[in-house]
């Protein structure tokens, strides 16, 4: 019931934004004009800025067979055009024909006629495009900065307790805090060359935060996973494929092992159009918490923490069924999503637990403000809620009411990519937790700021 409150304003939230930033949808009849196009460049076909007009236009509606089509038959009359073969194999990259993509970029770079503009962009976009073409790939993202948060130690909003059904004021208070942080993720391709496009996927995460003022909510996580993605018919359904796979997990807390966690699941991937796709799957984890991590502030306690019983995680299982999905509106324009539904057991029931998760993103791509920068710049505004429900009320905070919070996350992010390899990125974001045990009513805002390189 909680999801089905939490889903409109997730919409209007972001049906807003998409009106905000969707310039696209105040074109009148763009086909109009295409068709229009189309007839004029039929009997001129020397008209080469119609041409490109025509093609541009066919971009935005991505109607890239229609472009490629106009780009080749004035490529007929002048194969010299480097603009126009520059043109055509950024659109067959569209279409997924890397390795006619990359024999085009490759001569007009060759033919020496382009601008500095058209030869940074071909040299920012064909190395991507040259990998896929190849049978081992390796995709690299590094990105390192400094975060701000208003409530760093997650304190209680009013600084209110319960312990045992008793409500108590703490004389502390929370903390802002600044913190360093070092992102890598790694993705690793290895075709299998068997003519279905079949392929072994790796993906490897790492994470670290150092805190300035409060060193024991430094964290650090290791994640990964691997796994076969096999085509099911792709003579049939070309876009439909199963992956079943592996992961594992590892976080530290203030330097000292906080959870470990392994599993395996299995998705599966509908690319339905070019313009939409669905990844249904489900997911098992067996989780190991450590009860002492991070204890009166710092790792060498080495007794019991009476906090492992009222920690929202637990040693346990975990299960989690989920669906993810992504719908490109206009040319700009991408829609992305996620519901999922875990299932929490542990030791005790009352760190037992049901949690729905409802998480969306627009992504809206912009010029850069210098033409010399190669690749386009995104923003990206989000929001997520998420109910949590435990089975049992706790008796060290509430022996009568059992735990519910609510939780509620806007943000905006942004990235600014400089070169082909290097640029910047950024985050701001708001959460909120409506809990029903002050214990955990929390707010906090944090904003995070850095360079990025991608490789």
């Amino acid at each position: 019931m909680f999801a089905y409150r939490a889903a409109p304003r997730l919409v209007g939230a972001l049906f807003a934004a998409f009106t905000l930033f969707s310039p696209a949808l105040a074109q009148e009849d763009p086909r109009a004009e295409q068709a229009r196009l189309a007839a004029y460049i039929q009997h001129n076909p020397t008209d080469y800025e119609a041409t490109y007009r025509y093609v541009l236009l066919s971009t935005e509606l991505r109607d890239y067979e229609a472009g490629i089509g106009a780009l080749e038959r004035i490529l007929m009359f002048n194969p010299n055009l480097s603009r126009a073969r520059k043109e055509l194999g950024l659109l067959y990259a569209r279409l997924g024909a890397y390795e006619l993509s990359a024999q085009h970029l490759r001569k007009a770079l060759a033919e020496g006629e382009l601008d500095p503009v058209q030869v940074a962009q071909i040299e920012a976009q064909l190395p991507d495009i040259e990998k896929r073409t190849q049978a081992n790939r390796l995709y690299l993202r590094m990105h390192v900065g400094l975060r701000a948060q208003s409530n760093a130690n997650f304190f209680p909003t009013n600084s209110l307790f319960q312990v045992g059904g008793v409500g108590v004021a703490s004389a502390a208070a929370r903390k802002g805090d600044v913190n360093s942080f070092q992102l890598v993720q790694a993705a690793h391709d290895l075709d299998f060359q068997n003519a279905r496009g079949d392929q072994l996927e790796t993906r490897v995460t790492g994470y670290a935060t150092q805190q300035f003022r409060l060193p024991q909510y430094s964290v650090a996580l290791f994640a990964g996973s691997i796994g076969p993605r096999i085509h099911i018919a792709p003579d049939l359904y070309p876009g439909l494929s199963v992956k079943p796979y592996v992961t594992g997990a590892v976080a530290l807390l203030g330097g000292t092992n906080y959870l470990n966690a392994g599993g395996a699941g299995m998705s599966f991937g509908a690319e339905l159009t070019r313009d939409l796709w669905f990844e249904p799957g489900a997911e098992w984890r067996a989780i190991w918490v450590n009860p002492t991590a991070g204890y009166l502030g710092y790792s060498g306690y080495s007794g019991f923490s009476p906090y492992s019983t009222v920690s929202t995680l637990a040693t346990g299982d975990v299960v989690t069924g989920y669906l993810s999905s992504s719908y490109r509106l206009t040319n700009d324009l991408r829609l992305e999503g996620r519901a999922a539904y875990t299932r929490a057991w542990a030791g005790n029931p009352q760190q037992s637990s049901d949690q729905v998760d409802l998480q969306a993103m627009l992504r809206y791509e912009i010029d850069p403000p210098f033409l010399i920068i190669p690749r386009r710049w995104t923003i990206a505004p989000y929001g997520r809620y998420t109910h949590l429900a435990f089975d049992a009320a706790n008796p060290v905070i509430n022996p009568l009411v059992a735990r519910r919070d609510n939780v509620w996350i806007g943000g905006l992010m942004v990235d600014l990519p400089v070169t082909a390899y290097f640029g910047f990125a950024g985050n701001f974001e708001y959460a909120r937790n409506d809990s029903n045990i002050p214990n955990f009513k929390t707010e906090n805002v944090s904003v995070s700021f850095g360079p990025t390189a991608k490789f």
